[in-house]
């Protein structure tokens, strides 16, 4: 037995026997970025799975958010008879779940039974491009901004109800009120301790725009445990919310009159020997040559890549003008009416935040898509057109940027992007593409209370 593996095994040891670990839970994102996996009693996780995996059904790339076959797949599906692919643990992702006595959980990569990582596996693209900026000298930093609604009543509840009306757990608006959030404090408070016992920093949280609207802020980490960190908030916030009979929503545009709920990133790269490659130190007011190069491949590349940025069909009833969320690919200093604020610095700070992702994005493929487009911008050595200075919703120069409007015309941006193939892989595309239809093609069958409201009676 190897050395590295006798060091693996007691540091899982050591961890099981500090926190007094029962249960881990085992868990990979799907496409749609929902942690999925299995609960593993500590003694068989400690003297198998930790080192040698578990296996589970490839239906993981095979169903929608709601467990449904998609029916328009190769990868998987009823004809390959959905065999089975490898949860392999990350050890170095190990963590102990407050919320849960007793339990751990640990990040996965997912693999072939032969070992060879599945190119579908968000986790796995992302890796992929940090490889490329590795490889350019580059280490990627990210930090996610997230902004969810919580409402009254369980999840179990609200679906009894059939999801209508719900009632927000505060009324109107009150961003950055702290005597509004004295009295949502049992909630977030716990959302924010239970998060940094779990080892993810927050710095900070406040009540945003919306009635029951919040936002809480990560702080920054390499790209891959950015990702990790940010899809593992969204479950905690939901179950955590669940648990004091409270249901949590990501989802992009809950109510038409309310603000929708964004996942702004911010990002950055440092050289190999940790420099801020985006700080300029003769002009604090302008990112270095390197970062606007980066912010002209996040420009160049942001239609093609929107899909990933908003990947359902409620994701476009947020991208409006002057709903936070720019329609246009656009960029300026600390402006939040552009796609691309730039926030230039002399040192560490300096860094862009793309403000285009919805909080129902999936935080692996969005980070990816943000990276692999600065580093084309690098690689190719671009020039952003010039910045925009005010209200960008009303400038006509923004008009003639627009990013796609709808799912529909995000995926076929998508499909036809052979810089998006390139940087995150064709078969990955043309199975993100295929999912994205099937969700078009759902929601094309569905029929709406507007629908019913308007036409019900009239016609």
């Amino acid at each position: 037995m190897s050395g590295s593996t006798e060091d693996a095994k007691a540091a899982v040891q050591e961890f099981v026997a500090a926190n007094r670990i029962s249960t881990f839970r085992i868990q990979a994102p799907d496409v749609d970025g929902l942690l999925r996996g299995k609960r593993i009693p500590v003694e068989y996780f400690a003297s198998s799975v930790a080192y040698k995996g578990s296996n589970i059904a490839n239906i993981l790339f095979g169903w929608d958010l709601a467990d449904e076959l998609l029916d328009n797949l190769t990868y998987t599906g009823w004809h390959t008879g959905y065999p089975d692919v490898t949860l392999l643990p990350d050890l170095s992702t190990m963590r102990v779940v407050p919320w849960e006595p007793g339990a751990a959980m640990v990040t996965c990569d997912i693999t072939e039974l032969d070992g060879t990582p599945v190119p579908l596996s968000p986790r796995e693209v992302l890796k992929r491009v940090v490889r490329r900026a590795d490889s350019l000298g580059f280490e990627p930093k990210a930090a996610y901004e997230f902004e969810f609604y919580v409402f009254e009543g369980s999840p179990k509840e609200l679906a009894d109800r059939k999801w209508r009306d719900p009632e927000p757990i505060t009324h109107g608006s009150r961003t950055y009120s702290l005597y509004r959030g004295t009295g949502t404090e049992f909630l977030i408070g716990e959302i924010r301790q239970t998060l940094h016992d779990c080892g993810i920093d927050i710095e900070a949280s406040n009540s945003e725009h919306g009635p029951g609207q919040f936002e809480v802020n990560i702080h920054y980490s390499d790209a891959l445990a950015a990702a990790d960190q940010a899809v593992i908030l969204k479950s905690a916030v939901k179950e955590i919310a669940a648990k004091h009979g409270y249901t949590a929503t990501f989802m992009a545009k809950v109510n038409p009159a309310w603000a929708g709920s964004s996942g702004h990133v911010h990002q950055s790269l440092s050289t190999l020997d940790g420099s801020p490659a985006f700080a300029n130190a003769a002009d604090g007011d302008r990112l270095s040559p390197v970062g606007e190069q980066y912010v002209a491949g996040l420009l160049d590349l942001a239609s093609a890549m929107t899909a990933f940025y908003c990947p359902t069909v409620n994701s476009y009833k947020r991208t409006k003008a002057g709903s936070w969320s720019s329609p246009s690919a656009t960029w300026g200093r600390d402006n939040r009416t552009v796609a691309i604020r730039s926030i230039p610095s002399t040192g560490q700070a300096a860094r862009v935040e793309n403000r285009v992702p919805g909080a129902d994005a999936n935080p692996y493929l969005v980070i990816a898509a943000n990276l692999a487009s600065g580093l084309y911008g690098i690689e190719n050595a671009m020039t952003p057109p010039a910045a925009m200075t005010g209200n960008a919703y009303e400038n006509p120069e923004a008009k003639l940027r627009l990013l796609p409007g709808s799912l529909e015309a995000a995926t076929a941006a998508l499909r036809g992007s052979a810089a998006a193939r390139d940087l995150l892989g064709s078969d990955f595309v043309d199975h993100f593409a295929l999912t994205r239809d099937w969700e078009i093609r759902q929601f094309g069958q569905a029929v709406t209370d507007w629908e019913m409201a308007r036409y019900m009676e009239m016609i």
